[in-house]
């Protein structure tokens, strides 16, 4: 390190270069303000100032674990700025996301979904070869499972269509090094338990627009009923799994379980492997500071006998574990990783917990207006039949914008998560500032069903609606097909699309 380097890193350790960093950076001098307004009246004269003298703290630990000065690691720093363009030429990467839009007719809001994949390949210069786009759009009104009623519908519907979107890119792509998914690569599966299973009609829609081969449609399906017989089924719902499958009924979580699998035994068939990996902008959780970070801060805290150290810092009596310091102080992973990663940085990664509230609950057929017992359980992560583990990690684009979260699958490998943040960290550096992958910010601009369309479409619609009327020739097949155009349209339609 450069003497001008080593002082830059020395000023950072003090008070007064952690202020200095925090109000050089919008992002978390804005989200600091926010919390001292929200948190205990007790906490808000000195929370600027606190929070200051924690991050200072916290940066020393990190710097003395890395120069060797202590065993105990606070935080494990690591860098990917090394990474060049050369080091990922002729590589084939696709990018894949699902927009969604509504039309409103009437009181009735018919729901449109479409799924985009942007694949690009690094250093070709014909255009024509360079890139390509894919789509297919669902009607959500065409599916006759699912609980239409719960506002997370939309969500199941989309998190299929965009798995079977990405299975199609893995199958047809045989030299494929990335696959990108806008946002989580799992997301917290126990907030969509609990829907009215799909029919097999619904599953074929989602298959006839991802196999285009009529024989891989039924080998899916064939193959995720088997296994919901003798597994899954007998596990969710005791005692009524023949008749599930003499009705061949699929319960959402299940299905998307077998899908994620079904993603990763394809991959296991490339050699080399392909990256998986879901980018996250703008995320929520706190559950690496609490489960990793504060964790070990607390235990070290405890073996010097220092446990009232954050009470002494921040004028309390009850900051005496991780979860409880969150919820007074309002800290979540991206605003304290931020004051601790420099740009080209990223953190240690970690397992995230995507299933601890799957439990037993309640669930109805399609055609029953009773509920029966089921058990979810069966699809956490420790067992053969259930979600895949997931690694994740965040990393430091630029000094404007907050660090995005990577997540990869476990079981493809511990040279996932690192090969997928260089990546990442490369793909965004093309927008620093908004420091997300820029394949991401195009196929998410692909797939949005931007508002001028679905209004042009609603009028379209109110108008064949009124003159069909008039004539006696109105039929929800009509209206399905007008539908269906206002996704298709022209293969970039989103450049065409009106400034604000």
């Amino acid at each position: 390190m450069s003497q001008e380097n080593s002082n830059l890193w020395d000023y950072r350790l003090t008070e007064e270069g952690v202020l200095e960093d925090i109000q050089s950076q919008p992002h978390i001098f804005t989200k600091l303000a926010e919390n001292a307004l929200t948190v205990a009246e007790s906490l808000r004269n000195n929370y600027f100032k606190n929070t200051t003298n924690f991050i200072v703290n916290l940066r020393k630990a990190v710097n003395q674990y890395q120069n060797g000065q202590r065993s105990d690691s606070i935080l494990d720093i690591k860098s990917v700025q090394d990474i060049q363009w050369s080091d990922v030429q002729n590589e084939v990467v696709t990018f894949i996301d699902g927009g969604l839009g509504q039309v409103q007719i009437s009181s009735q809001v018919p729901i449109l979904l479409r799924v985009g994949s942007y694949s690009v390949k690094t250093g070709e210069r014909c255009i024509s070869e360079r890139e390509k786009f894919g789509y297919y759009p669902v009607i959500l009104g065409d599916i006759e499972g699912g609980s239409k009623e719960r506002k997370d519908f939309p969500d199941i519907v989309r998190i299929t269509a965009e798995l079977l979107g990405g299975l199609s890119v893995l199958e047809r792509t045989p030299n494929l090094k990335l696959l990108m998914f806008h946002g989580p690569l799992v997301y917290l599966m126990n907030a969509y338990a609990g829907h009215t299973p799909f029919t097999e009609r619904d599953i074929d829609l989602f298959l006839s627009h991802y196999a285009q081969d009529s024989n891989l449609a039924q080998k899916i399906k064939d193959e995720f009923l088997e296994e919901a017989k003798i597994d899954i089924y007998p596990q969710i719902v005791p005692g009524r799994s023949d008749e599930w499958i003499t009705r061949r009924l699929f319960e959402p979580l299940a299905w998307m379980s077998f899908l994620y699998r079904r993603l990763i035994k394809e991959a296991k068939k490339r050699k080399p492997i392909p990256i998986i990996a879901g980018v996250v902008e703008r995320g929520q959780l706190r559950e690496f500071s609490e489960k990793v970070l504060l964790e070990r801060v607390f235990k070290g805290l405890r073996q010097k006998n220092k446990e009232n150290y954050f009470n002494e810092i921040y004028g309390r009596t009850d900051l005496k574990s991780p979860k409880v310091l969150l919820d007074r102080l309002a800290y979540t992973d991206s605003l304290l990783l931020g004051m601790l990663l420099l740009p080209g940085q990223y953190s240690e990664p970690w397992q995230i917990n995507k299933y601890g509230g799957l439990g037993k609950g309640k669930i109805s057929l399609p055609d029953e207006s009773f509920t029966s017992d089921a058990d979810w359980t069966c699809l956490r992560s420790c067992n053969s039949i259930a979600f895949p583990k997931i690694l994740g990690c965040y990393i430091n684009i630029s000094e404007t914008t907050e660090p995005i979260r990577v997540e990869v699958f476990k079981e493809l490998g511990s040279k996932q998560i690192v090969e997928a943040t260089k990546r990442t960290y490369l793909y965004a550096r093309l927008l620093p500032g908004y420091g997300f992958p820029v394949g991401l910010d195009i196929v998410d601009k692909y797939a949005h069903v931007p508002n001028w369309m679905t209004d042009a479409y609603s009028k379209i619609i109110k108008y064949h609606l009124s003159v069909s009327l008039q004539r006696g020739e109105i039929n929800d097949e009509e209206m399905r097909r007008i539908m269906i155009q206002a996704m298709y349209m022209t293969k970039r339609d989103w450049l065409f699309r009106p400034n604000a």
